[in-house]
C-alpha cells in the first residue's frame, strides 16, 4: 500500500517540501508561501491515498479538485509579482478571475466535485503557458539584464511551470486514447509521462528555489 504512495511524483513534492523549508528565508519574500503550498499538496496527496487504498473509496477527486484551484491560482498570482510581469499585471488578474469563475463553475455545474476537473485544469495550464512564455520572452530580450540564468529565479519558474502545463494539457487531451493503450497492451504511459513531466517541473523548482535564497542573502 505504501508503494502506491511514494510515486516518483511524492517523492519530489516531499524533497521540495524540505527544501523550501531550508532554502526559503524569510527574505525570501512571497516565495516562502511555497511551504505552505507544499504542505497543501502534501497533505492532499496523503489523504487521496488514504481514501483510495485504505478506505477503498473509488471517488476521492473532491481534495484534488480544491487543490487545484489553490495551486494553479497561487502560481498565476506568483507570476504578477515578477518584476518584468509589470506591464502584464491586469492581463494576469484577469486570467486569475477567469479561471477561479470557471473553476468554481464547473466544479458546482459540470464535472462537479467528485470527478477530477481536467477541463479546468486544461485551461489553467494554457493561462499558465501564455503567461511563462511571456515572462521568459521579457527575460530573453531584457538588454539591460547582463545576469546569468542562475540568478533568475522567474526563469526557472516560468520554465518549469511551462513543461509541466503544456505536458499535463497533452496528457489531458488524449486521456482516453492512453486509457485505450494501457487497457490493450498494460503499459502505463499516462504515468510516465505524468511523473516525468513533474520531476522536471520540481527540478526547475529547486533551482529556482536555490536563485531566489543566493539573490536574496
Amino acid at each position: 500500500m505504501i508503494k502506491n504512495y511514494l510515486n516518483p511524483t511524492v517523492i519530489a513534492e516531499w524533497c521540495l517540501f524540505v527544501a523550501g523549508l531550508l532554502l526559503l528565508t524569510k527574505g525570501t519574500g512571497p516565495w516562502r508561501l511555497f511551504i505552505i503550498w507544499f504542505s497543501l499538496i502534501l497533505c492532499t496527496e496523503t489523504f487521496g491515498w488514504y481514501q483510495y487504498d485504505i478506505l477503498k473509496v473509488k471517488t476521492n477527486a473532491g481534495p484534488f479538485n480544491i487543490l487545484l484551484l489553490i495551486r494553479l491560482s497561487f502560481l498565476l498570482w506568483l507570476f504578477r509579482q515578477a518584476p518584468q510581469m509589470h506591464s502584464a499585471k491586469n492581463i494576469l488578474g484577469i486570467f486569475i478571475a477567469v479561471f477561479l469563475c470557471w473553476g468554481l463553475i464547473n466544479l458546482f455545474f459540470f464535472q462537479k466535485l467528485h470527478a477530477y476537473n481536467y477541463v479546468t485544469e486544461i485551461l489553467g495550464n494554457l493561462l499558465l503557458a501564455a503567461a511563462c512564455g511571456y515572462l521568459v520572452y521579457r527575460i530573453i530580450d531584457d538588454d539591460n539584464e547582463q545576469q546569468s540564468l542562475f540568478t533568475q529565479e522567474y526563469f526557472w519558474l516560468a520554465i518549469g511551470v511551462l513543461f509541466s502545463a503544456m505536458g499535463s494539457t497533452v496528457l489531458y487531451i488524449f486521456l482516453e486514447e492512453l486509457q485505450e493503450y494501457k487497457n490493450k497492451t498494460g503499459i502505463k504511459v499516462y504515468g510516465y509521462i505524468n511523473y516525468t513531466v513533474n520531476i522536471l517541473l520540481y527540478s526547475c523548482l529547486l533551482i529556482a528555489f536555490i536563485c531566489r535564497r543566493k539573490a536574496r542573502s
